[in-house]
């Protein structure tokens, strides 16, 4: 981890009092869904497709197990529960006063993942982009502009936009090394 656990708390408050700064100037921003990277979205060591479908709910369908008028509350009243650790929080969404949620994905909507790890991001890109996709039912697959902050996965072109090209490596370190005779 770069981070304690237990900071996410800090980090949302932070989040939050800048969001509100935001719409002060009249910009609808706000968290709308949320939870622990282990167990919401970003599987990352076992290709556990539950792992991206709780995301898929909270983030597309606006569908968790717990309702939250804000974030900030979210995460306090999940950090709370013995054993809890801010890496498997559970899904979350943010509901207004009449219990709809704020902020399910739908059709024209933008989509950029700031995570740089492929290993991360890889499987939510194609839930985002595979036509064909067939890991979970994704009960609806809105219209979006999507991109991801790297080239996730070359072979597979996922996803298909990204904020910053993959880098050209040149005179690789094996490549030298066969070109010097290097040999194991």
């Amino acid at each position: 981890r770069d981070v304690l656990d237990g900071s996410s708390v800090g980090f949302v408050e932070t989040l939050e009092n800048d969001l509100a700064q935001l719409r002060e100037k009249g910009v609808d921003a706000q968290v709308a869904s949320g939870g622990g990277r282990m167990y919401v979205t970003m599987d990352r060591y076992e290709n556990d497709w539950d792992v991206v479908k709780r995301g898929w709910d909270a983030q597309v369908l606006g569908e968790a197990p717990y309702k939250f008028k804000s974030a900030l509350e979210a995460v306090k009243t999940l950090r709370a529960e013995p054993k809890a650790n801010d890496q498997y929080l559970p899904a979350f969404v943010i509901v207004d006063e009449s219990g709809k949620s704020v902020g399910p994905i739908v059709d024209g909507d933008a989509v950029v993942t700031f995570n740089f790890r492929a290993d991360r991001m890889v499987m939510l890109a194609k839930a985002l982009e595979f036509a064909d996709f067939d890991k979970f039912d994704r009960v609806r697959v809105p219209k979006i502009k999507y991109a991801g902050m790297l080239q996730y996965d070359g072979e597979l072109k996922l996803p298909n936009k990204f904020l910053v090209s993959p880098p050209l490596i040149e005179r690789t370190s094996g490549e030298y090394l066969v070109k010097n005779g290097v040999r194991t």
